[in-house]
């Protein structure tokens, strides 16, 4: 007891069995981000397992959101600028397909 030393202290993070349902607050906790996050990534279609009963908190099962997650991350996202340029050419194709059919 009369040893003052302090050992800082060292977090250990056991392996998350990839079926398990967690909640949103442990799945931010798993993928390093915040509650806020996950609600925007369910709002982007995050899969979460259906409720069983009114009021009853989101679950999410850690493996389809991984799953999720690497497709998201393959798809190639386009720049504003080439969808701008994209978007340009139809409205120029579809107004010149109307003038030519006519009143």
């Amino acid at each position: 007891m009369g040893d003052n030393s302090q050992t800082p202290a060292v977090v250990l993070r056991f392996p998350t069995r990839p079926n398990r349902l967690l909640t949103k607050k442990q799945l931010a906790s798993e993928l390093g981000r915040s509650t806020r996050w996950v609600e925007l990534r369910m709002r982007e279609g995050m899969p979460v397992m259906p409720r069983q009963l009114p009021g009853e908190h989101a679950r999410f099962e850690f493996a389809a959101v991984l799953v999720w997650l690497e497709q998201r991350a393959q798809q190639r996202v386009e720049p504003v600028e080439v969808r701008v340029a994209r978007l340009e050419r139809e409205v120029a194709r579809l107004t010149k397909a109307l003038e030519r059919e006519g009143p």
